[in-house]
């Protein structure tokens, strides 16, 4: 159920919500006043907000852009920003989208259709990506497939084969493996389950 408080028995509310507003006219006015920049003050202040994106961490040109354009500049500004980072290399697409697919790959064992997505979502090209997902070998993806679905399996205990062999294929598909590499993975972990009752 829900309460109604009213804010003159509650003044610490009435603060709250005029926080919460002067938030957003902050960010209103600030876009506003971006907006109003020409020339050379608005490359600068442009170029401070891709900066301040960049000293967290990596980013695409898509994501720059988007920072950019949402702090109230153009378009056009955003992209002489983003050419001027380039030529210095402080942004580059390729070596972006290879970090992130090795990253992707090794650490959580992304690959496929589900490594395509979030590269899509970065706002990257299908050149870069195509390129980065080149560099995931066939045999490596096998590998890292099986090793996936062994330790999952691992983890489930004494479930029985259909359910282990469901949780394995949803999980392997998740993460992106085309449905051969899923199969043959499963099925290599499901037999070894198999030889290990027999030898017990």
């Amino acid at each position: 159920m829900v309460r109604y408080l009213d804010p003159e028995d509650h003044p610490e509310l009435e603060r709250t919500c005029k926080a919460r507003s002067s938030v957003g006219e902050r960010l209103a006015r600030l876009k506003e006043k971006n907006a109003a920049l020409t020339g050379t003050e608005a490359i600068e202040a442009a170029r401070e907000v891709a900066l301040r994106q960049l000293d967290s961490r990596s980013r695409s040109t898509g994501e720059l852009r988007s920072a950019i354009v949402a702090k109230g500049f153009s378009t056009e500004t955003a992209d002489e920003v983003i050419d001027r980072l380039q030529q210095v290399g402080l942004v580059d697409d390729a070596a972006f989208a290879r970090m992130l697919v090795h990253d992707r790959f090794e650490l959580g064992g992304k690959t496929g259709r589900a490594l395509v997505e979030e590269l899509r979502r970065k706002g990257l090209s299908r050149a870069d990506i195509e390129q980065a997902l080149a560099l995931i070998k066939p045999d490596d993806e096998a590998n890292k497939a099986f090793d996936l679905a062994l330790r999952k399996r691992r983890s489930m205990g004494s479930v029985s084969r259909q359910v282990a062999y469901r949780r394995l294929v949803g999980m392997l598909s998740r993460k992106g493996y085309s449905p051969s590499v899923v199969s043959s993975a499963v099925l290599q972990v499901l037999a070894d389950d198999v030889e290990a009752e027999d030898n017990e």
